[in-house]
């Protein structure tokens, strides 16, 4: 009864006005048109969305993981959403009986943390490729805690969601060091079959392969093109250097727990939970009996300290990777705590109302009216099909930071594709979207309006926060 009380609530949060407050910018539009061409055979891609870092390409493993939920709902995007949310809602469901074989107690903690993390249900509320990190870096570790069974099928599931998940964002490959260090601490039982591990490995990198065998073959086709941006982004971007370890650190651990909690809390509280766990973790018999606790304990230790060496900026799905990791780890402690008496026990019950009450001020469908990204997106795809576009045309964002690709994935299946956004092809008309308050658009350098020549305004029209002008060439 508590469980189906839990998620029932979890998928009300998960599913609640979606549509009106799912995220639908410039990378959701983008991936939303490749979801599409996939749907419809037009292409099925080798490459999937590209780092914000070094222009490294991510495996296409996102893409067709979400291409049937397009379908289903008939190219509208609130099914990319509805995919993201179901499998937060699936991975939950695994992880809970996962935990529940080890303990009932500190699987039921672990639910209403995960049910109730701000960040989980964000992160469930609309499609973007590190979203669903959490649950394919979880399972990652679940089936290496398997790696010394008999069936040789988990270390086939261990490469395969590690490969998943170093698709959906590069800073899974953190998981690495701890899977090395799980094989270090369980030397004995290497020693003890040697061939046996080696077979065990060779599924492991069979599994993690064969689903990483589009990038793999891309870069085979193109002279190492991914592999040589990758390496760049230590040479010359400097990921490990111009800023200390410790101040790195201090960001690193201070960010974390105020994204876990969704409170402000300092670094000198968050340094010592982070040493306070860490060494009561190391203290405890169960790290050295039981393998999945050893290698969540491990992941999630190894992933702060590995990530405070890089030379970045801290943003919440950073840490993707560990979050579901952290809320274990907290759920075996607050499990401990809540078996010493009946005073412990409230302590408990109360720090779980006050972790509830505290991640529900950041759920997004509080306001009371929701942002509906999707129907602006439509309307002004829209406004520039009723201005009758002369085929090619171009569209194109100012400033340049700025992202048109929700636009264009509603002109795509509106039949009015514009021209590819790096397309060097002159079309018969631009379309300036400006998002600033004045664009001088005849005289932008932007190379797509800079390129277009003897150029006249035709006509300036405003949708929501956003004027239009419509350029054509000059007689």
């Amino acid at each position: 009864m508590f469980f189906l009380t839990l998620l029932t609530i979890g998928i009300f949060l998960r599913f609640y006005r979606l549509e009106e407050f799912m995220t639908f910018l410039g990378d959701q539009g983008r991936d939303a048109i490749i979801i599409k061409r996939i749907i419809t055979f037009e292409n099925f891609p080798a490459l999937g969305p590209v780092s914000s870092v070094g222009q490294v390409f991510l495996g296409p493993f996102f893409y067709y993981l979400m291409a049937p939920f397009l379908a289903l709902f008939k190219f509208n995007p609130v099914g990319l959403a509805f995919g993201s949310a179901f499998f937060s809602i699936i991975g939950t469901i695994f992880i809970y009986f996962i935990l529940k074989k080890n303990n009932k107690k500190t699987a039921d903690i672990f639910l209403v943390l995960n049910i109730f993390s701000w960040g989980l249900i964000h992160n469930a509320r609309f499609s973007w490729n590190p979203n669903l990190l959490p649950y394919f870096s979880f399972f990652t570790l679940y089936f290496t805690s398997l790696f010394f069974e008999k069936n040789p099928i988990f270390p086939f599931f261990m490469g395969m969601f590690f490969s998943f998940s170093t698709q959906l964002h590069y800073l899974a490959l953190l998981l690495a060091p701890s899977l090395i260090l799980f094989f270090l601490i369980n030397y004995r039982k290497i020693l003890k079959a040697p061939f046996f591990f080696i077979k065990k490995i060779s599924f492991f990198l069979i599994g993690f392969l064969i689903f990483y065998l589009p990038l793999i073959l891309f870069d085979l086709k193109n002279q190492f093109l991914n592999t040589k941006n990758f390496i760049k982004i230590f040479n010359e971007q400097q990921i490990f250097k111009s800023a200390s370890l410790d101040q790195k650190f201090q960001e690193t651990v201070s960010n974390f727990f105020n994204f876990a909690f969704n409170y402000n809390i300092n670094y000198f509280l968050s340094l010592m939970a982070f040493i306070f766990l860490f060494f009561y973790f190391l203290k405890k018999n169960f790290f050295y009996k039981n393998s999945l606790f050893q290698i969540i304990f491990l992941s999630f230790f190894v992933f702060i300290l590995g990530f405070s060496f890089l030379n970045s900026f801290r943003h919440y799905h950073y840490y993707n990777t560990v979050y579901l990791n952290f809320f274990v780890i907290l759920a075996i402690f607050l499990t401990d705590i809540f078996s010493i008496n009946f005073l412990t026990k409230i302590l408990v019950i109360i720090f779980l109302i006050l972790f509830i009450n505290q991640n529900r001020l950041n759920y997004p469908f509080r306001h009371p009216e929701g942002n509906f990204q999707t129907r602006i997106a439509q309307k002004i795809a829209q406004s520039i099909i009723n201005n009758n576009p002369k085929t090619p045309y171009q569209i194109v964002p100012i400033p340049f930071t700025e992202m048109d690709g929700h636009i264009r994935y509603y002109l795509e299946i509106m039949g009015k594709r514009p021209l590819p956004e790096e397309s060097s092809q002159e079309g018969e008309e631009l379309y300036v979207l400006c998002y600033e308050k004045e664009c001088d658009v005849l005289n932008h350098p932007q190379w797509q309006i800079a390129a277009f020549k003897n150029k006249k305004i035709a006509k300036i029209w405003k949708v929501d926060r956003i004027k239009i002008y419509k350029v054509v060439h000059e007689k």
